[in-house]
């Protein structure tokens, strides 16, 4: 498995690719925030024998500097049931250890997404729902929070720290088609 950094070249494709995964979302604005180096943010296309099959990405809290975050994570639906979402995870996994994240984390829709919540948990992912009222879409977009150590250490949990749920919100109204979580 390859991974292909998103750049200006292939943003178009990567979009697509996304809204293919994620139908009425629009991940644009985080895409285009990645390429500037010094936004934390990175995100990539996954090729398996020169073919796409989906999207990843790497990213982190500037108030949690221990922690390395999926973004955009998913394996189109003809390359499913293939292993290849576990060797991608596998491969953020190893980014986010050789740069000295202790853990990883992620989150995801706590509602008829069964399928993505027993893949996290298969792959050794521990759960938590997510309510921060100092986040308002939580209360309204009911999330789970998974994390798995990195290392050795015990794992902790997030504990209702904040993860900008609407922010990233505002982003992706800002581009998406008529899709809105209010």
């Amino acid at each position: 498995m390859t991974l292909e950094r998103i750049t200006e070249k292939n943003i178009d494709y990567a979009i697509q690719i996304q809204e293919e995964l994620f139908p009425g979302e629009s991940g644009r604005t985080n895409f285009e925030e990645s390429m500037d180096e010094s936004s934390g943010y990175e995100y990539f296309l996954l090729y398996e024998d020169g073919t796409c099959i989906g999207v990843i990405g790497i990213y982190s809290y500037p108030e949690d500097q221990n922690s390395a975050w999926l973004g955009w994570f998913g394996i189109r639906e003809e390359f499913r049931r293939k292993k290849l979402g576990t060797t991608a995870l596998k491969a953020f996994e190893e980014m986010a250890a050789a740069r000295g994240y202790l853990f990883a984390r992620l989150y995801t829709d706590a509602v008829n997404n069964e399928v993505a919540i027993a893949f996290y948990q298969a792959n050794g992912y521990v759960s938590e729902s997510y309510q921060n009222p100092l986040d308002p879409a939580c209360m309204k977009y009911r999330t789970v929070i998974f994390s798995k150590s990195l290392t050795s250490r015990s794992l902790e949990f997030w504990n209702n720290r904040s993860i900008h749920l609407t922010e990233q919100i505002a982003k992706q109204e800002k581009y998406s088609k008529g899709f809105t979580y209010a």
